[in-house]
């Protein structure tokens, strides 16, 4: 039996410009990951760990973080640790490999520099593919050879790419079925950041998530295998601190805003979380739900760790079958609004009001409405 830890995507040095001011706090953030996964291995007591690539985003990446990460994984020791080059570390001459920080890695690490196999002992052996640049459309686990007949050991392959059965353009494809031509009893991969299991291929996905579109990453793997072509016992462990939010509710009523507020809230502490929120107002015909959707935004602008609020992806429709503004200084001002929430900028005195945000300009022009339909606002 074995049991180990699979993880991948580390990508130490990302920029996180997406996060705008916070970005110096995501980079801290993966270091903070990366000490739970070493404390995890310690907890479930594996026997080596697996790095499937990417442990750093690029080979610009300043010395300091590369130093960190070395003290990180030498923390690991004794236990074996098997690191894989992906795609953004690819193993070239002058890489981020041969630093003069990489030196001090301790002696528990293997890089895996070569596609062959490695033997962890007389049971398990390992077969790595590193890759050696940046883009191919080569299978860099078709060299894995077959199982030969009376070989019981437990077979595992370490890769990074894209599985043919995941969507949009392959960099480095890898067939789907490779496990059952190869005869491995896991194929470790690296490259997709969400959590993914196809069969005995298994993505970790990124152990702290990188942007708003991945599912259910910030995730490492304790994987246990009793035996040769015994069914892998996978168990995801969350080792992240953040959490990444994208949401585009549908609000008509003030209960619409009261039950998103609800929902944010339960995602967890509000200072982790990093919320985009693009509301759809094309049914909302309700004054006062834009009023308490407003409020909600400054109040999650003041709490969460980052709020990427986009303005409405379709407005309500005023005009037909709305009250209309009798002629007179409320037409006026109706026109001003109507300008600006048209991206233009209004003659007169309404210039000045150009630059105020779609949505609180959207609930004037509501309000003013219901005020001049004679109802209470």
């Amino acid at each position: 039996m074995v049991r180990f830890l699979h993880t991948a995507d580390w990508q130490i040095g990302m920029k996180a410009a997406h996060a705008g001011e916070k970005a110096k706090v995501v980079r801290q953030k993966r270091f903070d990951a990366a000490s739970r996964i070493v404390e995890l291995a310690e907890e479930k007591d594996v026997d080596f760990v697996l790095l499937a690539g990417d442990t750093f985003e690029h080979h610009n990446v300043d010395n300091a973080a590369v130093k960190r990460t070395v003290d990180t994984l030498n923390r690991l020791g004794p236990t074996p640790v098997y690191l894989l080059p992906g795609n953004h570390d690819p193993l070239v001459p002058g890489g981020v490999w041969d630093r003069d920080a990489w030196e001090r890695i301790g002696s528990h690490v293997t890089l895996l520099r070569e596609p062959q196999e490695y033997c962890f002992d007389d049971d398990v052996a390992l077969y790595a593919c590193p890759l050696a640049q940046k883009q191919s459309s080569l299978d860099p686990t078709a060299w894995i050879p077959r199982r030969e007949d009376g070989d019981d050991r437990i077979r595992i392959g370490v890769a990074h790419g894209s599985l043919n059965i995941l969507p949009g353009t392959m960099n480095f494809p890898i067939a789907g079925d490779r496990p059952e031509q190869s005869g491995l009893d896991y194929l470790a991969l690296g490259d997709w950041h969400s959590h993914l299991t196809s069969g005995r291929a298994v993505y970790p996905g990124t152990m702290e998530p990188t942007g708003f579109s991945e599912k259910d990453s910030g995730n490492v793997l304790i994987v246990e295998i009793e035996e040769a072509h015994a069914e892998p016992q996978i168990e995801a462990c969350p080792v992240n601190s953040l959490t990444w939010v994208n949401t585009a509710p549908e609000i008509s009523t003030v209960d619409d805003v009261e039950m998103l507020d609800r929902t944010i809230r339960g995602l967890g502490p509000l200072t982790s979380l990093l919320l985009k929120v693009s509301p759809d107002l094309s049914g909302c015909t309700d004054g006062k739900a834009l009023e308490r959707l407003e409020t909600l935004r400054e109040e999650l602008r003041e709490s969460v760790f980052f709020l990427e609020w986009t303005d409405p992806i379709r407005l309500p429709i005023i005009g037909e079958g709305s009250d209309q503004i009798p002629d007179g200084i409320l037409s006026q001002v109706d026109e001003t609004l109507a300008t600006i929430l048209d991206g233009r900028i209004p003659g007169g005195s309404g210039h000045q009001f150009a630059d105020r945000d779609p949505g609180v300009v959207l609930a004037a022009r509501m309000l003013l409405h219901r005020i001049a339909g004679g109802r209470s606002a």
